[in-house]
């Protein structure tokens, strides 16, 4: 019944792949009807059948080519959904109990869907960039919004387990953080969306500091590693802070305004504990890859750009799925923890 579980995991996410890349080219294209419309290929316009629907298969039955005008279709587009399942299936083996799936457990049940969605828009932005050299700002705001909204039911629904008594000054915790989360990520997109000059960024990111200072001084007793909340703003905090400084020395050659927002995300999501880890993938992954395709371009004589969100995404996803075998190979060869 497990492996069951893991292979339906997998099918659900090929669909989503499939569902992954027409939402992309709309979203790039403009085309009205996101959601909604038949599926049709780019060039020649031709309505797709149901059998050109099927995630992989159908690409391999057409030999990669629209069977109407017969262009060659990209293979980033099965690879979107072979991905999508892989993803969605180790979100099944390693995010989530499965005893507790096959029980009807509600949190669990929640868990698995909150894991799903975040690695959907995770593989969004992943793809988009890889096609586009481009962070979409409505990928990034859904993320975003996902990720703290999370952040905030983890909270709340520790309430359940305290005893009657607590209840009352957790209650002004979890709001006051919550008040705090929404303050500081409002500011970070202030600096995001305004470009404000330099010196007026560094001194939105400096009172922030000081807003996590006041708190913790007001309520002396909140861990912030323990707080969803709070662990997450200030990973997106320090994250944010870390790919601005390299903005503004690189002169805005190295990261871009898309990659603050993908930062962010993470941050949220990883916490104090885990964020830098999935930056460190990220970019250990990128140096790795990127260097191959530096070697590449030399040798062929063409400059080739290289997006970094699909490094940042896979960083993120490594330490999501294996944060704890990530873990001991760090205090094992590393000796930092």
């Amino acid at each position: 019944m497990e492996t069951l579980f893991y292979i339906f995991l997998f099918i659900f996410g090929t669909l989503f792949g499939s569902f992954a890349s027409v939402l992309i080219y709309r979203l790039k294209s403009g085309e009205k009807g996101i959601f909604l419309g038949r599926s049709h290929c780019k060039t020649c316009n031709r309505t797709l059948s149901a059998l050109e629907l099927i995630p992989i298969f159908s690409w391999l039955f057409s030999l990669g080519k629209c069977r109407g005008c017969k262009q060659k279709i990209s293979i980033i587009y099965p690879l979107l959904e072979v991905s999508t399942g892989l993803v969605f299936m180790f979100v099944g083996v390693f995010l989530v109990d499965f005893e507790k799936i096959f029980l009807l457990n509600a949190l669990e049940i929640g868990k698995l869907f909150f894991w799903i969605f975040v690695s959907f828009i995770t593989i969004l932005y992943i793809f988009y960039d890889l096609l586009f050299t481009e962070i979409h700002e409505g990928i990034m705001v859904v993320g975003i919004f996902t990720a703290f909204t999370g952040l905030f039911l983890n909270n709340f629904w520790k309430i359940n387990a305290l005893v009657l008594g607590k209840q009352n000054l957790a209650f002004i915790e979890i709001f006051s953080s919550l008040a705090l989360g929404m303050l500081i990520l409002g500011f970070l997109y202030i600096i995001m969306l305004k470009g404000l000059k330099e010196i007026y960024d560094a001194g939105i990111l400096i009172f922030i500091g000081f807003l996590l200072f006041f708190y913790k001084t007001t309520f002396p007793e909140t861990n912030f590693s323990e707080n969803a909340i709070l662990s997450g703003i200030i990973g997106a905090y320090a994250i944010f802070i870390f790919f601005f400084l390299q903005i503004v020395l690189s002169g805005g050659r190295a990261l871009g305004g898309g990659d603050l927002r993908i930062g962010i995300m993470i941050g949220l999501i990883l916490g104090i504990n885990y964020s830098f880890i999935g930056i460190f993938l990220g970019y250990l992954v990128g140096s790795v890859i990127g260097i191959g395709i530096l070697i590449k371009s030399k040798k062929s004589g063409k400059s080739t750009e290289v997006p970094f969100g699909p490094f940042l995404g896979t960083g993120f996803f490594l330490t999501i799925f294996f944060s704890t075998s990530i873990l001991e190979i760090i205090r094992n060869y590393f000796f930092l923890l």
